[in-house]
């Protein structure tokens, strides 16, 4: 009897011992957003500015998505009404409009590496990844994402 494996199209097992990340970038510095919540990179997007006290909006596939700008959050210039990458993301039920300088790439690293500890303090964040002796991403929680 041969061992079960996923069909052409399936996706494969999820390993409990790794822990896989999309890196997003905002000015020089580099955040972790679980796969697991990550819903579409897109490209170049341009947004609508809010008005008065609200936040700014993308429609995407005639939904209106609430853009959450991540170098502003990181105490950078914001974004006027563009930037050069966008990651939607699942917070909850709703799926919100992150806006960055760059998307990186898929990355993944022993699930011990994912710390319950925010060295840098970023609000958006509850959890980091050690990446090596001094090295720490902080890992951005959707959730916190939706007050921040």
């Amino acid at each position: 009897m041969q061992p079960h494996s996923p069909s052409a199209g399936q996706p494969a097992p999820l390993s409990h011992d790794f822990f896989e990340f999309l890196a997003v970038r905002a000015g020089e510095q580099w955040f972790a957003v679980d796969v697991q919540a990550a819903v579409e990179i897109r490209g170049p997007e341009t947004f609508n500015r809010a008005r008065g006290e609200g936040r700014p909006s993308l429609t995407v596939r005639e939904e209106a998505l609430t853009v959450v700008d991540l170098r502003r959050l990181s105490g950078l210039a914001a974004f006027e009404s563009a930037c050069p990458a966008m990651l939607l993301v699942q917070a909850s039920a709703e799926v919100l409009a992150l806006a960055v300088d760059e998307v990186g790439k898929i990355e993944s690293v022993p699930r011990e590496q994912v710390r319950a500890v925010n060295p840098l303090g970023f609000v958006f964040c509850s959890q980091s990844i050690a990446l090596g002796a001094q090295d720490v991403m902080p890992l951005i929680d959707p959730m916190l994402l939706i007050a921040a």
